[in-house]
């Protein structure tokens, strides 16, 4: 196959008619395996509750909505505990934000590529499912920062010692390159101003510590664009616990900001800070839902489920209902995107405890490009690079994955290599990500991918390409998103047996989303 046959767009294929009546039959097909199967889940827990009437009695049923991560890892802990669990998935295959593509015969990520190995929470995790081996470290190369207004883009190697963007050294020359010597003079101040004493307890966001602390030079030249990068969204909307666990106590301790990135980061080299997995993250899901599958757990896909009823006098107080059918539980795991949680649980809640369910728009997107250009081998902006909101690029960050992980290095050989690149922010809009016009975005990405690698890429050059969306993101913790859990949480608990997990609950981050689905079915495990 040449190159131009596979860059060849869907449009250019012949037999275009032939092909979606088959994308047609096919759907049709998959909706109707997928109800044949939950006939035989249902049928099948209604045997065995006969069986256990007689035999074990105590044995329960639980029910998980929703395949993602946090999803997958419920019906684990569910099933372990000793529960005949059932998980049911609205789209076709399990994952959610973990997702992999087929993209120029690479098996790439298309979400979520690594974890944040702090805390030992994913570590710990991977070792439980005998993936700890798995376990690699980036190539240690660092990220770049891409600034700029007008068509004038700046580039330069991000500060080797920081944390969410914040600088441990605020004199040395990467931070004065960045933010300039006036910004650099205001952000040494942290060193030597007193820390308030109300901050040890009150409310803050990522936002007010930095510019109180380091001034509006850092805020916006450095820790925006990380946070936007990487979470997609304003520091201001994100409470600094929730941003940088043990942050806060640390600068009670020493006194400054700049000390306390330095106490919390040590010496840790780029990169080191993060880990991801031998043949991608995507390596998470397939083993988790084979050890589901070999533990008897069913996994039901293209299953949406459109209502939940409750009754707690019942033997099995949840019936749930997906494509016709009724299966009942005696627990359920909500483990679906905000919008679709708020949608079942609201009418099960009193009218004073209905939660709103307004959404600003969030649509994000990946685009994934494999590229055949040796002039990338030298990695001219690392492992990627995160883009300040008034630089001359429409993406917000840029992945060198091929430069980042070294399996995916010796996978792509020499002179071909993926690049990653993210669209769009939490609570703004972005044209070319709500248009969905795959074209468009694809060309777009080429032209940022350009610009930001400092290397020019053609439609010519793309040997293979995909895009990824995701549309109910949610900031990583804010002012809202504190209210809306307390909530959920004070409406919850008068449902004996219903959990509600998820990253809009926990936060953004594999290891958040691994720690809040665990805690929380097993606080209430029975």
């Amino acid at each position: 196959m040449t190159r131009n046959q596979r860059n060849s767009p869907a449009s250019e294929k012949p037999s275009e008619r032939s092909a979606t009546k088959a994308r047609r039959d096919l759907a049709s097909d998959t909706a109707a395996h997928a109800l044949r199967l939950l006939e035989k889940v249902r049928s099948a827990a209604e045997s065995r509750t006969a069986k256990d009437r007689v035999t074990d009695p105590q044995t329960p049923h639980a029910i998980v909505v929703g395949g993602g991560i946090a999803g997958l890892v419920a019906a684990r802990e569910l099933r372990q505990t000793g529960y005949r669990v059932t998980v049911l998935e609205a789209a076709s295959s399990f994952g959610g934000c973990v997702r992999r593509v087929d993209v120029a015969g690479l098996e790439i990520d298309a979400g979520a590529e690594s974890f944040a190995v702090r805390g030992g929470t994913v570590v710990s995790y991977l070792d439980e499912l005998d993936l700890g081996e798995k376990i690699t470290p980036t190539t240690g190369v660092g990220a770049w920062l891409i600034q700029g207004e007008g068509e004038n883009l700046v580039a330069n190697p991000l500060p080797a010692t920081s944390l969410m963007g914040i600088p441990a050294q605020v004199r040395n020359d990467d931070v004065r390159r960045i933010i300039g010597r006036a910004a650099t003079v205001r952000a040494a101040a942290d060193l030597v101003t007193p820390m308030p004493k109300k901050w040890a307890t009150e409310k803050l966001s990522l936002a007010e510590v930095v510019r109180n602390r380091m001034g509006q030079g850092v805020l916006d030249a450095l820790v925006a664009p990380v946070v936007n990068g990487v979470y997609s969204t304003d520091p201001a909307r994100i409470d600094i616990d929730a941003a940088a666990p043990g942050l806060r106590a640390a600068m009670q301790e020493t006194g400054s900001l700049a000390k306390a990135v330095a106490k919390l980061q040590g010496d840790a080299p780029a990169g080191s800070r993060v880990a991801g997995l031998d043949g991608g993250m995507y390596t998470l899901v397939t083993t988790l839902t084979e050890q589901l599958t070999a533990a008897s757990v069913a996994l039901v896909a293209n299953s949406p489920v459109t209502k939940i009823d409750h009754d707690p006098q019942a033997q099995h107080p949840y019936t749930v209902h997906s494509l016709g059918q009724e299966l009942t539980a005696d627990r359920v795991v909500i483990a679906t995107e905000a919008q679709a949680a708020l949608n079942l649980l609201n009418p099960m809640f009193e009218d004073s405890k209905r939660i709103s369910s307004e959404a600003v728009s969030n649509s994000v997107a990946l685009v994934v490009l494999v590229v055949d250009k040796p002039e990338l081998d030298e990695a001219p902006r690392g492992s990627g690079a995160l883009v300040a909101q008034n630089a001359p690029v429409v993406a917000k960050a840029l992945t060198h994955a091929s430069a980042k992980w070294p399996w995916l290095a010796e996978q792509s050989g020499p002179g071909t290599h993926v690049v990653r690149l993210s669209f769009g922010r939490i609570g703004q809009h972005e044209p070319i990500v709500e248009s969905g016009d795959t074209q468009a975005l694809l060309e777009q990405a080429i032209k940022d991918a350009s610009k930001i690698l400092g290397v020019q890429l053609n439609q010519d050059d793309v040997v293979g390409s995909a895009i990824s969306r995701f549309n109910d993101m949610v900031p990583l913790q804010g002012e809202e998103a504190s209210a809306r859990r307390a909530q959920l949480q004070d409406a919850v608990q008068d449902f004996d047996g219903l959990d509600v997990v998820g990253a809009w609950l926990a936060g953004t981050g594999l290891a958040r989303v691994i720690g809040h689905t665990r805690r929380s079915v097993a606080i209430s495990a029975r």
